[in-house]
């Protein structure tokens, strides 16, 4: 029994330490990631209205400029920064249109 306690102890001392050691690489690799595709996913994903289509990667590399500016990542659309980031988004499909 004492050798069931002590291996269920390790392991979860393992996934501890594993998960706080490794948190922050993962976070980069996910924002590095996310930054070299972001014009072709919001190309691929974002459904603009059919007279945007056309300008779509013009559009998508706008908000990417803006947003690297501002020092935003894409993860901050789920923060306090949405209302920036829709701002942003939509000053982007007005210079697009003109």
């Amino acid at each position: 029994m004492k050798w069931l306690v002590f291996l269920v102890a390790a392991v979860i001392g393992f996934l501890v330490a594993f998960g706080f050691s490794n948190r922050e690489e993962i976070g980069a690799e996910v924002d590095r990631k996310l930054d070299e595709d972001f014009v072709g996913q919001c190309v691929a994903r974002t459904q603009f209205p059919a007279e945007l289509q056309p300008k779509a990667p013009e559009i998508c590399g706008c908000m990417k400029r803006e947003f690297a500016n501002r020092g935003m990542k894409l993860t901050d659309a789920f923060g306090e920064k949405r209302a920036e980031m829709q701002t942003i988004t939509q000053a982007c499909a007005r210079n697009a249109m003109m």
